[in-house]
């Protein structure tokens, strides 16, 4: 009995050891893992306290700057900087209604056309050796002469020199008669006295009466497309085009005026509203185009766009 004691001791003594040895080595883990876990926390602190400090100094800086532009706008070169602004508008108005008023009576200037000062000479150079010209009335539009001949064909002749000289725009209008014989008066005989009418020599009167090849003319007003608005952006262009030619006005999409973008919204021609489908074919061509047939009349409208939009043409 006392040596089963004994052995049971031991066996109680080396369990106490082993669990003393393992409590031991967890406690040394934990109080790693602690030491761990509390670098981390002032790591932490660390890197939030750097933020704050560094969002303190931005915010400083930031109100600085503030302070700094607040003193500026307040010094006396940016104190009446609104009331110039508003100054200068409306000065920019003034000029531009000026300027318009200005270019549309240069419109009614440029689409009077004087009568062609070469026309004369062309037509001395057209006249057949047997005839000449008796009268003529030359305006902007028309072109008439009368004269006589000894060929009844060549007033035509003369007309078909001047249609290839472009004088005319169509086919002018020809009358050829001949002369009676008793509007020439008697001829009296130098030798015998005797009077009789001359029926040897005929001749012919004729008449040419045509409308001359013209210019036309191209106006176009741009204008701000705003409810209540009638600003106009900028004068109005006038260009000239032989009649029959074709033209175009481009760029017409996107338009800059005083350091504002644009686009265009509508188009009228002669004040007539361009319908949907042609609008659009312009808007993707970026170019207006007809034919020169006679003096017209475009208003181009625009509405501003955004100001981080593309940079507009004009």
């Amino acid at each position: 009995m006392a040596k089963g004691n004994v052995v049971s001791k031991k066996l109680l003594a080396k369990k106490d050891m082993n669990f003393f040895a393992e409590f031991t080595a967890n406690a040394a883990k934990a109080a790693r893992m602690l030491g761990y876990a509390v670098a981390a926390g002032v790591l932490v602190v660390f890197v939030v306290l750097a933020f704050i400090v560094a969002f303190f100094i931005r915010n400083t800086l930031i109100k600085n700057e503030i302070k700094a532009l607040e003193n500026v706008l307040a010094s006396p070169e940016y104190a009446n900087l609104e009331q110039e602004y508003a100054l200068l508008k409306e000065k920019l108005n003034e000029m531009t209604n000026y300027n318009y008023a200005l270019t549309q009576m240069r419109k009614t200037v440029d689409q009077i056309d004087p009568a062609p000062t070469e026309l004369p000479e062309v037509l001395a150079k057209c006249i057949p050796s047997d005839s000449y010209i008796d009268t003529y009335t030359l305006t902007e539009t028309q072109l008439e002469f009368t004269g006589y001949t000894f060929t009844y064909y060549s007033p035509v002749e003369l007309v078909y020199l001047l249609n290839q000289k472009n004088v005319f725009t169509s086919r002018p209008t020809v009358e050829v008669s001949r002369v009676s014989q008793e509007s020439k008066g008697e001829i009296t005989d130098a030798q015998t006295g005797k009077k009789y009418i001359d029926v040897i020599n005929n001749y012919y009167a004729f008449s040419v009466s045509g409308v001359l090849v013209t210019n036309v003319h191209i106006s176009v007003t741009r204008y701000e497309d705003i409810e209540g608005s009638s600003k106009t952006l900028g004068g109005i262009q006038t260009t000239t085009e032989k009649a029959g030619n074709s033209y175009e006005i481009t760029p017409i999409k996107n338009y800059t005026y005083a350091g504002v973008n644009y686009q265009l919204t509508k188009v009228f021609v002669d004040d007539v509203l361009v319908e949907e489908g042609s609008f659009n074919e312009i808007m993707a061509n970026d170019k207006y185009t007809d034919v020169a047939r006679k003096n017209v009349d475009i208003k181009l409208f625009y509405a501003p766009v955004a100001t981080d939009a593309a940079p507009a043409q004009g």
